[in-house]
């Protein structure tokens, strides 16, 4: 009697929580809503609050947050293909191992934002401030990262083969051990950039700033210099480039 009795509260606590998960998916927008596992594929959400809110795991393919507040949010493994975020707020957001091919982040605010391991292939990150964000192993093949503030923002591992990063602030970035394959880093800023270990072949740092960057064991083949300042910058081979260096390692 006792074990059936048990055995009824322990299936209510389940209906129980199940239903209460389920109700989470209807649950209006706003701060801290959990929307972990829900389907909201192509949801308007333009201009919300959502400050800490959990999408962990959920679908938000095709989704419109454009200018929402997204501060502490977390998106990690959610499903973010084609979905837009254009000036929105994600400072200190997580987006780990999210998928964002194709996603919209156009002139968005995510200082401190994580998007290690996320697939971002094709993504619109252009005229984003983006300092001491992390894409580490991160997948940017062919995304647009032109005229972003990257500061301080570390791409370990990452894939940004094909990338345009063109007239970019990435002062202190970190490249190392990063494929940058025909990546576009035309006019960028890199003053104290780490390259160590890094594929830079058929890559164009044509008018880039270099200075007291580090290219130590980096693989340049064929990659374009033309007009970059290399002052003090150390090379490949680890030898330090002279004060004055222009396009060419002196």
């Amino acid at each position: 009697m006792i074990g059936r009795h048990l055995y009824t509260l322990g299936a209510l606590a389940l209906l129980f929580i199940s239903g209460g998960l389920q109700a989470a998916c209807d649950d209006p927008p706003a701060p801290k809503v959990n929307w972990q596992g829900c389907n909201k594929a192509g949801v308007d959400l333009s201009g919300a609050d959502l400050r800490g809110a959990i999408f962990d795991e959920a679908n938000l393919e095709g989704a419109n947050l454009d200018q929402a507040n997204l501060r502490g949010a977390y998106f990690d493994r959610a499903n973010l293909q084609q979905a837009t975020l254009r000036k929105a707020n994600l400072i200190d957001s997580h987006f780990v191992a999210a998928h964002l091919q194709q996603a919209d982040f156009s002139a968005s605010l995510a200082n401190g934002a994580s998007f290690d391991r996320a697939l971002l292939h094709g993504a619109k990150l252009n005229d984003v401030h983006m300092d001491k964000a992390r894409f580490y192993d991160a997948k940017l093949i062919g995304s647009d990262l032109s005229q972003s503030r990257l500061n301080e923002t570390s791409f370990e591992l990452a894939d940004l083969s094909g990338a345009n990063m063109s007239h970019s602030e990435l002062f202190k970035a970190d490249f190392e051990r990063a494929n940058l394959e025909q990546t576009n880093l035309r006019g960028a800023q890199l003053e104290r950039a780490s390259f160590k270990r890094a594929q830079l072949v058929s890559a164009d740092l044509s008018q880039s700033n270099l200075t007291k960057a580090t290219l130590v064991e980096a693989d340049l083949t064929a990659t374009e210099f033309s007009d970059a300042v290399l002052d003090f910058t150390t090379w490949n081979n680890r030898r330090r480039c002279r004060s004055g260096s222009v396009g060419i390692c002196k």
